[in-house]
């Protein structure tokens, strides 16, 4: 073969040749880019969280306000409410603040410019409301209290602020709740057990508890005979690893039950706003000291200088402590 028609085929493997190593190269050099990034998106990803709408630590107070308060006239409005609310606005660092809904208008309009929860089955409604908005962006330490929560307690805020910081659930109420028989509401025409009873079989088994055998230790052949002890009434202090405990859709799940009618029967439909009987909030608030304190039904009332001594739960070193209350904390 000639030297003239070698020429054709050696440019074809020259070129061929030249295609080849430039598409290692780059594809090499891509490959090894493509390396680098995820390399930096690993090692940055810890580092780039979503920014939380909450301060660090700051105790979070959600109170359950419906017209306890003339909406139309913030400058009457009581003065822990005002300073929470000016919390929530401030740079500085503050014990605490205020995260407010209202339960009048759907629109949320003035006066009532605040975010709007339904009103049903009382505070538990905005407590649950409030975990179901921001379960994926809690506060680190949150209050859940009353509309008007000195009626329970003479400084719900600063007994919040008393938690010790081991501590994940807290009643920061002084009264307790004694032998407080199921049976003390209306049973169910249909089979004649208690419908409060029922209504917090509903609500344990919401959070995977086997509710026949919590709210029945004692083995009573019937049911709705055992009692409950507790403190009264729904004010509490929580950590958002306790809420934690129990998942999103479990979370969820009493929520929406919370917009239902009723509870377990129509013999327990309530009407909202009128003074009547409330059976899912009412299983709730016996049931808060199981769900987040994890504590039995019938609680030990405290007594001092023993292993449920509020001292082990609150620092005697601040303003509203039960610590150093000992008063306060009778049956």
């Amino acid at each position: 073969m000639s030297t003239e028609s070698k020429r054709p085929i050696i440019f074809i493997v020259l070129c061929t040749l030249f295609i080849a190593v430039s598409w290692y190269i780059l594809t090499n050099n891509r490959r090894f880019a493509l390396n680098r990034i995820l390399a930096f998106r690993l090692f940055a990803s810890p580092l780039i969280e979503k920014q939380s709408r909450w301060k660090k630590n700051q105790l979070v107070v959600i109170p359950a306000i419906w017209k306890e308060i003339d909406w139309a006239n913030r400058s009457s409005w009581p003065a822990w409410l005002q300073k929470g609310l000016e919390s929530s606005n401030s740079s500085s660092p503050q014990p605490y603040c205020i995260h407010l809904y209202q339960r009048i208008d759907p629109s949320s309009t003035a006066p009532y410019n605040w975010p709007y929860c339904q009103n049903v089955h009382e505070e538990a409604g905005v407590y649950l409301k409030f975990i179901y908005d921001y379960y994926d962006d809690l506060p680190d330490r949150m209050l859940f209290i009353h509309g008007n929560p000195i009626r329970h307690s003479p400084y719900p805020i600063e007994t919040a602020l008393c938690v010790r910081d081991d501590v994940h659930y807290a009643n920061i109420n002084f009264r307790w709740i004694a032998g407080r028989d199921w049976r003390e509401w209306s049973s169910d025409p249909a089979d004649n057990i208690s419908l409060m009873y029922k209504c917090a079989v509903r609500v344990l088994n919401f959070f995977g508890f086997n509710a026949s055998i919590q709210l029945n230790s004692g083995g009573d052949t019937l049911l709705d005979a055992n009692v409950i002890t507790t403190l009264c009434c729904a004010q509490f202090y929580v950590t958002k690893e306790r809420i934690r405990h129990y998942t999103y859709k479990q979370w969820s799940a009493a929520y929406h039950a919370s917009l239902e009618p009723y509870c377990t029967t129509a013999a327990d439909r309530e009407t909202p706003g009128k003074d009547d009987t409330k059976y899912f909030g009412g299983s709730f608030e016996h049931l808060w000291h199981v769900i987040l304190g994890l504590h039995a039904v019938k609680m030990t009332v405290p007594k001092f200088g023993t292993n449920n001594d509020p001292c082990h739960t609150f620092r005697p070193s601040c303003k509203g402590s039960p610590c150093v209350r000992s008063g306060l904390l009778s049956a």
